[in-house]
């Protein structure tokens, strides 16, 4: 009986991590349309490997989830972008939405990293947990620094 009662994960947490998980999902759809709208291959890629590593983090993140008694649901997260669509050649109107695009990843990155630190300052966070979260969230600090260095050295060309 004591057993059951301590192996018992907080409310609390599970939200936190469940919010972050669902905000994994949704950022990595908006990547993947994103994605479709960029015509440079090199910033494309780069956006599709955001969605990748988004993806690869959500899955990681419902297994950890499920082991700590939360929800056992698996939302869909499986990809409906077709990754062998040529790109086109630029036009102006072209450049202006691909900067509008690369707006929109820096809005949901700004969201995305405040939904992690939400989830780092939870104070009964378990250790493996908070480790994971961790490098989960430099990884994806590692990915836009390469988005920003790429688009800026596109654009001084």
């Amino acid at each position: 009986m004591i057993a059951d009662f301590v192996s018992k994960t907080p409310k609390v947490i599970l939200e936190k991590l469940g919010r972050l998980l669902e905000t994994l999902q949704r950022v990595k759809k908006t990547y993947e349309q994103t994605a479709s709208t960029i015509s440079n291959q090199q910033i494309r890629c780069t956006i599709l490997g955001l969605a990748q590593e988004s993806k690869q983090y959500a899955n990681e993140l419902m297994s950890h989830i499920e082991i700590l008694g939360g929800p056992r649901e698996r939302s869909s997260t499986e990809s409906e972008f077709d990754y062998s669509a040529a790109s086109p050649k630029k036009n102006e109107w072209e450049c202006e939405e691909e900067k509008n695009s690369l707006n929109d990843c820096t809005r949901s990155e700004k969201f995305l990293l405040q939904v992690y630190r939400e989830v780092l300052n939870e104070p009964f966070l378990y250790e493996n947990i908070r480790k994971m979260i961790r490098y989960q969230l430099n990884g994806i600090l590692h990915s836009f620094a390469q988005l920003k260095l790429l688009n800026a050295s596109l654009r001084r060309e």
